[in-house]
């Protein structure tokens, strides 16, 4: 079908060409009006021709490793491809995603190989055993002996080459919006033959997984390939992100995952994903079959596997992982990663959770500034709350105030008292007194350095009706609280 893509758009090409050079000789003036049709619809054509060819050279991911490098690693590889029965890749990567994949660069619709690379996924690496790894490895090889990927680039280009050629056609131009429209349905007819071809492809690469490494490994590999996938998500979403925004990064990355990964709180959750494999959304023309199907269908083979291969961790396939492993990581971010400051776990969940207190904390501390007229500080708030300020100090919505005065004092005492309470820890914690910790679920703890910061009574009376905050001066006073105090940002 990708053939029948070339015959189509040379045959429009040839065809306009002539149309437009028999009008030049015959009708000059009728041909350079046609030209304002036809030099766009053949540029379009042409653009999406030489993008099969010549596609765009993006940066190659991942950290590269050679066989001097990693030579466990290198062998299992090129013992695997031996088995399987194709030459193993010319390149390894190692890439901070949830995945293994195989790619060659080829010319001529695949007839011309010009390079094979395999990506290996870090958190597979630190994640599966060494038979699993296996699995997962045999299975991207064995689209190799396949032939699967010899057209898997040119392919994915001529998807999106001849939805280009559509697209970059003017839509307010009938004739282009015609051509536009022929292409566009002519990929989605290839997308969808494409993706049955796939799918079969995915079958059998499931089967070269299975013959090598054994129906259990390959079955347990394709079930932890979605917890692994789901804890990667929770550490990157709640924990890395959190840490880059506040311009912190881990000193090391996995041994984080690791932690995560095995977490007692983390433990239902991912086991129930673990019996209950589910595919993410990839769309209609998603060219993987259903992951149940799948093991399903690899449990139902019952194979042994053919050589005796190790069980260990796949970590210790890989000679002093964790820089390798990092590296991956921090060639996936931004070029400023460099400037972030590199803490252990244990502060930066305690940066992230203190980031997130001092926010919530930023509303109270307005409202007193603007209540007194003095600089936002823990005194200011304190001193609001003596001068009788409570019902102003609330967030102010329709109805609050139509109520009656009372009302508005118990309104603006539920939304205080949290953020005062908030406020007073975050002043003993940069007193150096307690600190937060945050577990892998993101869930905090406050954390003190003794049994002495029970401040509940002295909370309450604070914003008391006709309370004082005498008694949290007093306390605050002898842990050695600034009576200036404001959080830091």
């Amino acid at each position: 079908m990708l053939v029948g893509f070339y015959v189509l758009a040379f045959g429009l090409i040839g065809g306009l060409l002539a149309l437009e050079t028999y009008a030049l000789i015959e009708r000059p003036f009728v041909g350079v009006k046609l030209a304002l049709f036809v030099v766009p619809v053949v540029y379009a054509l042409v653009k999406g021709l030489i993008s099969l060819e010549r596609r765009t050279r993006d940066e190659v991911p991942g950290t590269l490793v050679t066989p001097e490098q990693q030579p466990a690693l290198w062998d299992l590889v090129r013992r695997l491809a031996a088995d399987v029965g194709t030459r193993p890749p010319d390149e390894i990567r190692i890439v901070a995603a949830v995945n293994a994949a195989v790619a060659e660069d080829t010319r001529f619709l695949g007839l011309r190989v010009l390079q094979r690379r395999m990506f290996i996924g870090a958190p597979l690496l630190t994640s599966l055993t060494e038979k699993q790894l296996i699995a997962v490895l045999a299975h991207e090889l064995g689209h190799y002996a396949n032939k699967d990927t010899r057209l898997a680039g040119v392919v994915v280009s001529g998807r999106e080459a001849m939805l280009r050629a559509g697209s970059h056609m003017n839509a307010e131009r009938w004739f282009q919006r015609m051509i536009a429209k022929l292409f566009r349905g002519y990929a989605k007819l290839y997308l969808r033959v494409s993706r049955a071809i796939s799918r079969r492809q995915e079958f059998a690469a499931d089967r070269v997984a299975a013959t090598l490494a054994g129906s259990s490994a390959a079955a347990s590999a394709w079930r932890e390939l979605p917890v692994i996938d789901a804890a990667w998500n929770l550490f990157t979403d709640r924990h890395l992100t959190v840490a880059w925004e506040l311009g912190y990064l881990p000193t090391t990355f996995f041994d984080g995952f690791a932690r995560l990964r095995t977490s007692p709180e983390l433990h239902e959750e991912l086991e129930e994903i673990r019996q209950q494999p589910h595919d993410p959304d990839r769309g209609p023309y998603d060219s993987h079959p259903p992951l149940r199907d799948r093991i399903a269908a690899i449990e139902a083979m019952a194979l042994e596997p053919e050589s005796g291969w190790g069980d260990r961790p796949a970590l210790e396939l890989l000679t002093d992982p964790m820089p390798l492993l990092d590296a991956a990581v921090l060639n996936t971010l931004v070029s400023d990663a460099a400037s972030k400051e590199r803490v252990d776990w244990a502060t930066l969940g305690h940066i992230g959770a203190r980031a997130r207190v001092v926010r919530g904390t930023e509303r109270l501390l307005e409202a007193s500034a603007a209540a007194m007229d003095q600089p936002p500080s823990l005194t200011t708030v304190l001193d609001a709350l003596d001068a009788g300020h409570l019902a102003g100090l609330g967030t102010h919505v329709p109805g609050n105030r139509d109520a009656g005065a009372r009302a508005r004092r118990e309104m603006a005492r539920g939304e205080v008292l949290p953020e005062l309470s908030a406020l007073v820890a975050l002043a003993f914690s940069d007193a150096g007194l307690a600190r937060w910790e945050l577990d892998w679920l993101g869930r905090t703890t406050f954390v003190t350095s003794s049994h002495e910061f029970d401040m509940a009574e002295h909370l309450d009376a604070a914003v008391a009706d006709h309370g004082s905050t005498e008694g949290l001066r007093a306390a605050l006073a002898t842990a050695g609280v600034a009576p200036d105090y404001r959080p830091a940002h």
